[in-house]
């Protein structure tokens, strides 16, 4: 028999039914810009985020979030990505509705707990509604200290402390470097160059195609360059992107994921190691066996992509340093077997 809410954390909308005036017209926190969210999804993200907003808020204290980062961990332990993304997917309801049920259920002393830990799985469950929750997650934990509400503000930079003193030595650094680099200050033409970046470094099609310019230009060596290029960055890139990358987002402990969404990394990055520093390290390795003399170039130009993932959110440094590793050991090992 379902037991009785044990306690009702944000009462007037944690029960509030999906569509009703109080859950759609009260006002929000200040939203993410939404070009990169479907407008179908844009109320149910504005749920998530007045949730969130408001159990952050109830985090008033280093006690309070050393509750929280306990119960998470207690929520979150000796489960994978994989299975609880998938719980989170046959859950009844959209992701607004689960993470307005975790507030409603979750414990008075830590609900930001559950609500949290019920916001993770949804942002990285299989299916139509995981953009929502990690939209509204990256409105309301960016890696900076941008949270809508003083209130918010200083809840988040609460837990995150009291999440950090919990880590392992080696987890805490990789994340203390994460946070070093991704507050860096974030004007709009660094913002736009770094996703320029990404864009332009996909799959490392720029690699290919700067050799198929220099081919067409006529510098030397260009076309067996370009020969040697094809299979080893297609090889890696691919070999990282969905075997290597899929097997590890399956299996990733699930308490990382819910570290990562505190700490502020950006949801939509849940994702190791790095896809496009592999692309970038795979194309400066192989381009510079053939112009080993401009190897430092190419070496900066792949560091660029790597700095960029950690500057933009997407990852942390040690996804980069794995991603940039496998696509260099597997682009050998095909130059290896091609040549």
């Amino acid at each position: 028999m379902e037991s009785e809410p044990t306690n009702t954390c944000t009462p007037d909308r944690a029960t509030a039914p999906s569509g009703s005036p109080e859950s759609d017209s009260a006002a929000a926190p200040s939203p993410a810009p939404p070009n990169s969210l479907p407008a179908d999804l844009k109320p149910e993200s504005v749920r998530v985020e007045r949730v969130l907003t408001d159990e952050l808020a109830a985090v008033d204290s280093p006690e309070a979030a050393d509750r929280v980062a306990e119960r998470i961990e207690q929520l979150a332990a000796g489960i994978e990505e994989g299975t609880r993304g998938t719980q989170a997917a046959d859950a009844p309801g959209d992701a607004a509705d689960a993470v307005e049920r975790a507030a409603a259920y979750g414990p008075k002393a830590a609900c930001a707990a559950d609500v949290l830990t019920e916001t993770a799985a949804q942002a990285v469950a299989p299916s139509v509604h995981a953009p929502a929750a990690a939209h509204a997650a990256g409105a309301i934990l960016p890696p900076g200290d941008d949270a809508p509400t003083p209130e918010a503000r200083r809840g988040r930079r609460l837990l995150s402390a009291a999440m950090l003193r919990r880590m392992g030595r080696l987890q805490a650094l990789d994340t203390m470097l994460f946070l070093s680099i991704n507050r860096l200050p974030h004007p709009h033409v660094a913002n736009v160059m770094a996703d320029g970046i990404t864009l332009v470094t996909t799959g490392g099609w720029i690699w290919l195609l700067g050799l198929a310019a220099a081919r067409v230009k006529g510098v030397s060596d260009s076309q067996r360059a370009f020969r040697l290029a094809a299979p080893c960055i297609i090889g890696a890139t691919s070999a990282v992107e969905w075997p290597i990358k899929s097997l590890f987002r399956r299996k990733r402990p699930f308490i990382d994921v819910v570290r990562a969404l505190v700490i502020g990394r950006r949801p939509d990055g849940f994702s190791f190691p790095s896809g496009h520093t592999a692309a970038a390290f795979s194309g400066a390795w192989i381009v510079s066996t053939v112009y080993p003399q401009r190897a430092p170039v190419f070496f900066a130009l792949a560091s660029c992509v790597g700095f960029s993932r950690i500057y933009v959110g997407a990852h942390y440094p040690g996804d980069v340093l794995v991603g940039a590793t496998l696509g260099m050991v597997i682009a050998e090992a095909i130059r290896r077997f091609v040549h």
